[in-house]
């Protein structure tokens, strides 16, 4: 029986020191981060979180709180978004292109501009030309046609005609040039220039043969009196209305249809000067041929008194 019990305690001994070494074993193996451990959890590992994504410096302060409560791809828009509104509703800052136009503009559209200052009424050409608007001097003869000869404007129309002065009318001088800008002309035998007429107008009326185009530079010649130029409009600035308003056939004389298709104009179209020191009077005198008052004397108890004056020679004058 004894033998028995010694048996069995021996057994029973034997589970527990096998038991306490396998404790120990596993103490070793598991505990304390060992190899085994390491190895069995390394696949079920999780990553440790990253850190949130930091605004940019650029970012308004009041936009801190929207943008920690959401996501770090959802703030960062959000707050990009939001930084740029606050942005452009900032009075000061510079980052504001239409904020700025748009106060311009209103603040110039609830004030008028300032008004224009009609510039001083210019004279059309230096005192000593004597330029006269709406006249057509005649003189006695014309060195240079117009036709082909075209100027920019009147004063430089005077210009050309004192440079012929100076350059012709003297003995010798027939192959002389007076125009730098044309030195095929030449001064031939005529006299020097002391009239110049000037065409403005697109198209300047003439009773003549020819079409009258703006640039037109005519230089003439009076031989005496110059103070006195022969004018066939005798110092009157416009055409008698009773002309103006007669048939064609009876005109003073006859103009092609396709060179002037209307009627005649109510002013003289051309502008006239003579060469004269700037404090010498200038007076229209008869022309050659008076042939405005011998159309009015013939003409005037059939159409009208040519002197009468009517409201469109009036307003053309």
């Amino acid at each position: 029986m004894e033998a028995e019990l010694e048996a069995a305690a021996r057994w029973l001994r034997r589970p527990r020191l096998t038991f306490g070494l396998f404790s120990v074993a596993a103490v070793i193996v598991f505990a304390g981060g060992g190899p085994l451990r390491q190895l069995i959890s390394a696949p079920f590992r999780i990553a440790p979180r990253a850190a949130p994504l930091q605004l940019l410096t650029h970012t308004a302060p009041n936009l801190s709180s929207s943008s920690s409560s959401s996501s770090s791809s959802s703030s960062s828009s959000s707050s990009s978004s939001s930084s740029s509104s606050s942005f452009s509703s900032s009075p000061s800052s510079s980052s504001s292109p239409h904020l700025s136009s748009s106060s311009s503009s209103s603040s110039s559209s609830s004030s008028p501009p300032p008004p224009r200052l009609s510039p001083a009424a210019q004279p059309i050409a230096p005192a000593r030309c004597h330029a006269k608007a709406n006249a057509d001097y005649m003189g006695e003869r014309a060195p240079v046609w117009g036709l082909g000869f075209h100027l920019a404007d009147a004063a430089q129309c005077c210009a050309a005609c004192e440079a012929h002065a100076a350059a012709c009318g003297e003995k010798g001088a027939e192959a002389r040039q007076w125009w730098p800008a044309r030195p095929e002309l030449r001064c031939g035998r005529t006299a020097g220039c002391n009239i110049w007429v000037f065409c403005p107008e697109e198209q300047c009326f003439a009773f003549d043969i020819h079409k009258h185009r703006r640039g037109e530079c005519w230089l003439k010649q009076q031989a005496h009196n110059i103070s006195r130029p022969k004018d066939p409009h005798e110092g009157h600035t416009t055409f008698p209305a009773p002309m103006r308003r007669a048939p064609r056939k009876v005109w003073p004389w006859p103009v092609d249809v396709k060179l002037w298709p209307g009627e005649i104009p109510a002013r003289v179209p051309w502008i006239s000067g003579v060469l004269a020191p700037a404090d010498t009077e200038i007076v229209s005198a008869p022309a050659d041929d008076r042939w405005r008052k011998r159309w009015c004397d013939k003409y005037s108890r059939v159409y009208g008194d040519c002197d009468a004056p009517d409201a469109e020679s009036l307003s053309a004058a």
